[in-house]
């Protein structure tokens, strides 16, 4: 082989060589820098191994580069109110952890105390805490964002794979607050599951959220991926188009067959690699999805399935069938 390092990879947000630029990032961050913008939350949607995390992580380093941004990725699994207020609290100009001081003084003291005599000077000291959070997480953290503000330096908040939790319903709904507040110097980008990213924007504390924009990772193009097979596996037009027509645009199985075609024995053909290549998928992706389905999109699947023309006609035929059954 050409490389001795194999250039795709299975790591979610990670694409290097392998990246396909969609341009989907571009999209973010021109809005979130252009001073005409009036775009301030981004949702980024998609199946399972759609390449969601990927554009995430292109968006954050974009930022990250950048002088006047503080950029904080935050657990999806956390408390992020928490988090936050802590990330803040570490920027110098900020500074709001409790701070303990002791102060010293003297005294005189002379006198008979029952049959100890002494003169002098004793020393006496004390301590005292200062602790600038005392008030609730939504005020401390307008506070230190307005510290941020009045540096003329923005905030990129950015999660992963968002998911309904208590903890970031109460995130999202102090997030909005500060909008209406005036606070313009806060951004937020995050990723998410079509259905995850549904659960939270059906909360009524959440319509900002729900109304913010979106953008929807799409599958790739197959020149572009027959082009980069062609490219890092230094194989010739007609197989990297076979490859490329195999995966179907699909992000993860881009990476995966590609990974396995890389480390492939000289003598094995494409065929050879279908059976690691389906194992590989199904448990890492497939399974996944089939488990967030509901019954009647699991018959859906099956019916698309066993439907040999798979033309719209015979299958919405198929599921009429069904729903007359049941």
């Amino acid at each position: 082989m050409f490389n001795v390092v194999d250039p795709f990879t299975r790591t979610p947000g990670i694409a290097g060589k392998t990246y396909i630029d969609m341009h989907y990032k571009d999209i973010v961050i021109n809005s979130f820098e252009n001073p005409e913008s009036s775009k301030y939350i981004y949702k980024i949607v998609g199946l399972r191994g759609s390449g969601k995390s990927v554009e995430y992580s292109q968006i954050l380093g974009h930022f990250q580069r950048k002088d006047k941004w503080l950029v904080y990725p935050l657990s999806s699994a956390g408390n992020p109110i928490k988090t936050l207020i802590s990330k803040l609290s570490k920027e110098p100009f900020i500074d709001n952890r409790l701070h303990s001081t002791t102060k010293n003084s003297e005294i005189s003291s002379s006198g008979k105390i029952k049959i100890i005599e002494a003169s002098g000077k004793v020393g006496v000291s004390y301590s005292s805490e200062e602790n600038m959070n005392y008030y609730s997480d939504e005020a401390t953290m307008a506070e230190m964002i307005g510290k941020v503000q009045k540096k003329k330096i923005n905030i990129l908040v950015g999660i992963d794979d968002i998911s309904r939790t208590q903890e970031m319903v109460q995130f999202l709904s102090i997030w909005g607050s500060l909008l209406l507040e005036g606070y313009r110097n806060i951004y937020l980008v995050c990723t998410g599951l079509y259905q995850n990213i549904e659960e939270l924007t059906e909360d009524k504390n959440l319509t900002f959220f729900k109304r913010s924009d979106s953008v929807e990772i799409k599958s790739l193009n197959q020149y572009d991926t027959a082009y980069m097979y062609q490219k890092l596996l230094n194989i010739d037009e007609k197989e990297a188009a076979k490859l490329s027509r195999f995966v179907k645009g699909y992000a993860y199985a881009y990476q995966v067959m590609g990974s396995l075609y890389f480390n492939k024995n000289d003598d094995h053909t494409m065929e050879d690699l279908i059976s690691s290549f389906r194992h590989i998928i199904f448990k890492d992706s497939y399974d996944l999805i089939w488990k967030t389905l509901t019954e009647a999109e699991k018959n859906l699947v099956r019916i698309i399935i066993n439907t040999e023309s798979k033309k719209v006609s015979d299958i919405t035929q198929q599921v009429q069938k069904l729903c007359t059954k049941s």
